[in-house]
């Protein structure tokens, strides 16, 4: 190999490092809901902001595609304190939740997603103060550009209801199984708090078919 190739080689940018595989602790989550593309958009949703957040990169296409722009913002200013004040944290894996409904609107264009979840698992662990299993409704949209994106996600702002009529409540979820994952390998705390805030990378700037 000539000399300009060595150095053409040596000052190449690095490969990205690969994504960890996501380890399904007690087997993959199965049921007529998993299938559904709403259900999909979420699941995907919570797994790219783990796998964003673990690495304070927020421009990753699986992340944007997933979340608003709104959103994002919020995640980047998370880890942009977090790092400020020397609190970082990662995530082990994706938040655990089981989907019970889907309810989606009559124009096809957005839908509730109603499930039951845990708490999102940190390293170092820390308690929110919550209480855990908990309901939520994910509020996905179907953008002009073709992607389901989670424009919010909370508790119930009215009662919901189950197919059989049963309300969606934290006392429901005690009695749901809730899948949970790992990444293998596990996320790298120390090589995220060598990071400060000017390392955080943030999304682009949106085009107009991905926020309307």
């Amino acid at each position: 190999m000539s000399l300009t190739a060595v150095m053409v080689a040596a000052c190449a940018d690095p490969e990205p490092a690969a994504d960890p595989v996501l380890v399904w602790v007690d087997g993959e989550p199965t049921g007529p809901l998993e299938s559904d593309p709403w259900v999909r958009a979420v699941r995907a949703a919570e797994l790219a902001f783990a796998r964003a957040s673990n690495v304070a990169d927020f421009s990753r296409p699986d992340l944007v595609d997933s979340w608003t722009y709104f959103r994002i913002g919020g995640f980047v200013n998370r880890v942009e304190g977090d790092l400020l004040y020397g609190t970082p944290k990662v995530y082990p894996g994706p938040r655990p939740l089981a989907p019970v409904a889907v309810r989606v609107a009559d124009d096809g264009k957005s839908a509730e997603v109603a499930a039951c979840v845990s708490q999102r698992e940190t390293l170092p662990p820390e308690n929110d103060g919550n209480r855990w299993p908990n309901d939520a409704i994910y509020m996905v949209e179907l953008m002009e550009d073709g992607h389901r994106r989670v424009r919010g996600a909370g508790p119930p702002l009215e009662p919901f209801l189950l197919a059989d009529g049963t309300e969606l409540t934290a006392e429901y979820c005690d009695t749901v199984p809730i899948p949970r994952a790992v990444f293998d390998p596990a996320p790298d705390l120390a090589a995220l708090a060598e990071k400060d805030r000017d390392d955080v990378v943030p999304p682009p700037s949106p085009s107009p078919s991905a926020t309307s």
